[in-house]
């Protein structure tokens, strides 16, 4: 179990802002070439509320900010990113993980072979992580979403 202390840039837990957010749903999906004109059409009511699409488990779901390393920019996760960790999942083989490792915190891709864990990046520079048998593995929680800002200002 893991004491008090929380991973540097925890940014809250979701629960503690229960109050729904509604934003509009475009009825269409977003391409990222020509866009069709009759698109322009915005006729849809229906809303999105973030946090539903989000979080499954609101109780066990954090959010965490992506430290300054590139070990997991192959696997969509950047320097700056929120990360959504739900700690009420199990974590499988493939599973991008947030584990206690070494006395602090690290996200990586979670492989089991031959019976052991490993914790693999998405930088083919940095080496495997390979968990010793003997050696539990403190899985905090899966992450399950990132969010990356856009805009550069």
């Amino acid at each position: 179990m893991l004491d008090a202390t929380l991973p540097p840039g925890y940014l809250g837990a979701a629960h503690l802002h229960p109050l729904p957010l509604h934003l509009p749903l475009l009825p269409v999906r977003a391409t990222c070439g020509f866009p069709s004109p009759a698109e322009d059409f915005y006729g849809s009511q229906d809303v999105l509320d973030i946090n539903q699409r989000v979080v499954r488990n609101p109780v066990a779901t954090f959010y965490v900010e992506a430290d300054t390393g590139t070990s997991m920019v192959e696997f969509g996760i950047f320097p700056g990113d929120t990360l959504v960790v739900d700690r009420s999942l199990t974590a499988r083989h493939g599973d991008i993980v947030m584990v206690c490792w070494e006395g602090g915190f690290t996200v990586k891709q979670l492989r089991l072979r031959a019976g052991r864990y490993e914790l693999h990046s998405g930088n083919p520079t940095h080496a495997p992580i390979l968990v010793p048998e003997d050696v539990e593995l403190d899985v905090w929680g899966v992450v399950t979403w990132s969010f990356r800002k856009q805009l550069r200002r």
